[in-house]
């Protein structure tokens, strides 16, 4: 029996598109393509609300420090063998304005990661994948749960947090004066 090709993170950005499905819901795991079970309806919701109020927060700012959001965006979280991870949004604060809107697999660092738990194998996995954002360099993630309705937010340097949907969602060390109900993260349109 041949064992499995092992592939870096550029054949994987080079290849992606021919995958299966145009390679939406596929990653890269040690060096293996791997697609990911399509997430229920709500998973679209949780992220157009979430863009939706960072798109408003995003034109509070001043253009030098305003940032952007991409979503599907392949993030390398770990070499030899590679391991692409694609949350649902990434967020930038530096950088070239939409520097990354072209790219299969970031070339910077987000600052904060938004990965939806809507699959049971997102769900199983999430553990090791928060882990592996914070070592890339991620400074935050952010795991709604459509399930729980929670989200819990790991931020480097402080104490896990699960929100429930009375609290609110605030930033004000990464995006200063953005809040958002929790509840308002899972409402459905």
């Amino acid at each position: 029996m041949l064992s499995p090709t092992v592939i870096t993170a550029q054949d994987f950005a080079e290849l992606k598109y021919s995958l299966p499905d145009a390679g939406r819901w596929h990653e890269l795991h040690d060096g293996q393509t791997v697609m990911l079970s399509a997430p229920e309806e709500i998973h679209g919701t949780i992220v157009f609300n979430l863009f939706r109020a960072l798109a408003d927060w995003f034109k509070t700012q001043s253009r030098q420090t305003r940032g952007y959001a991409c979503h599907d965006l392949g993030l390398h979280v770990h070499s030899e063998p590679d391991t692409v991870y694609v949350p649902a949004m990434s967020i930038f604060r530096e950088g070239r304005p939409f520097g990354q809107f072209d790219n299969v697999i970031a070339s910077e660092i987000p600052r904060i990661v938004i990965d939806v738990a809507s699959s049971n194998d997102r769900r199983r996995d999430m553990g090791f994948r928060s882990s592996a954002y914070m070592h890339y360099g991620v400074e935050c993630v952010w795991i709604p749960d459509p399930f729980k309705k929670e989200i819990q937010v790991i931020q480097r340097g402080r104490h896990t947090l699960a929100l429930g949907k009375w609290q609110t969602l605030a930033m004000d060390n990464l995006l200063p004066g953005f809040t958002m109900s929790v509840e308002s993260v899972f409402a459905e349109l």
